[in-house]
């Protein structure tokens, strides 16, 4: 099974698309940011763990598996917060990347790593 997953980026992103949206195919059980990856769409990440939430995105649509990853809270998904190293679709999705800071306050509004200490 396949996934369309349309990848919103902002203006601020510094990916050079920029203000663009694209849309990957992932693969059943493919983490998003390693489709986007293939796809030519370089998104940030550091960790690629589900560790440090530099490839945040907010789900604005479908529906994503958070379980691979390492430090990830029921408070991100509450608030639509995923890391897209670790992320596997469940449906097709419109996800707006590049929300690390976004992550950062979330996490730092409920005293969760890495929030403060990011702060």
């Amino acid at each position: 099974m396949t996934y369309t997953v349309e990848l919103v980026v902002p203006d601020d992103c510094g990916t050079g698309m920029d203000g663009q949206s694209v849309d990957v195919d992932v693969r059943d059980g493919e983490y998003v940011l390693w489709a986007a990856r293939n796809a030519g769409v370089w998104l940030p990440a550091d960790c690629q763990q589900g560790w440090c939430c530099r490839c945040a995105g907010y789900l604005l649509s479908g529906s994503l598996d958070q379980s691979d990853s390492r430090r990830y809270y029921d408070t991100d998904r509450d608030a639509e917060l995923h890391l897209l190293c670790t992320a596997t679709p469940e449906s097709d999705c419109r996800i707006l990347v590049c929300q690390y800071e976004a992550m950062l306050d979330e996490r730092a509004s409920h005293d969760l790593p890495p929030g403060r200490s990011k702060r």
